[in-house]
């Protein structure tokens, strides 16, 4: 079994979990790493590569194109979701999104989902000109520095991410702290990765993996997960639709978002 991962990472850290994974598993688990998303994309589509580590929109494109299917959750903080959110300060004469018009937002990044790439996504299905919107952006790179610019009046509005309640879905963890900001716009849930495995996959091999990462029963494979993934309590079972909101808004992302098909060496 293929494990694949994008680019950025420790290869150590990657075989460590691999190493765990097959422990737990008795399968052959190998560690392959892949520096583009579209690549690790296609890699799953053409059964290269069995398991993959996958962003939200990449997760969303596999599932959406019946390449993979979400079969466990990183948990971070007890969370495996977040909304993204477009926000000013609280005295700001902007009160809705038909207010933005020439107004100057900062970003963390383009390739950001939920500081730049999702809430823009969102703002074209509630029918904004973006052009129109926003007369400067900003790319602040973080999403401490989106927040800091619109709360000292560099940008008017800034996009970043905010976990809610999920009883009465208020702010209990942003990048803006407890600074008092009004939100113009909300999309989600997002979640922060996904754990998923190909559709070419036999379905008793992808329960075992599934079992393996959800039940937690391995304390190897427990850290290697916390080393690598961030998974600091565990994983998830993904509920039926939880890509869902991030599904519908593929159509409306930005150009360079969307997937790319590439060629993977054959042989």
């Amino acid at each position: 079994m293929g494990v694949a991962l994008t680019g950025g990472l420790s290869r150590p850290h990657l075989d460590q979990f691999c190493e765990a994974l097959a422990a737990a598993t008795r399968l052959e688990v190998i560690g392959v790493g892949v520096w583009h998303y579209h690549r690790l994309l296609e890699a799953m589509e053409m059964g290269h590569v069995d398991v993959g580590w996958l962003p939200p929109i990449l997760a969303a494109q596999a599932l959406a194109r019946g390449v993979a299917v979400p079969i466990a959750l990183p948990l971070r903080g007890r969370v495996t979701s977040y909304r993204t959110a477009l926000f000013v300060r609280e005295g700001s004469a902007l009160r809705t999104v038909a207010d933005l018009v020439g107004t100057r937002v900062a970003w963390v990044d383009r390739q950001s989902a939920s500081g730049y790439l999702l809430i823009r996504a969102h703002l074209r299905a509630l029918g904004v000109d973006l052009e129109r919107a926003f007369a400067a952006d900003r790319f602040t790179g973080s999403h401490d520095e989106v927040a800091a610019a619109v709360l000292d009046g560099s940008a008017d509005a800034g996009a970043s991410f905010v976990h809610l309640d999920p009883v009465d879905e208020r702010p209990v963890r942003a990048a803006w702290g407890d600074a008092r900001v009004r939100v113009l716009a909300l999309a989600g849930p997002i979640p922060a990765d996904v754990v998923a495995a190909g559709t070419r996959v036999d379905p008793a091999l992808r329960d075992l993996v599934q079992r393996a990462l959800v039940e937690a029963r391995h304390p190897r494979l427990r850290e290697a997960a916390r080393t690598l993934l961030g998974a600091d309590g565990g994983f998830a079972t993904p509920r039926p639709g939880h890509l869902d909101a991030v599904v519908a808004l593929l159509p409306r992302l930005d150009d360079h978002a969307r997937p790319r098909l590439v060629s993977w060496p054959r042989g």
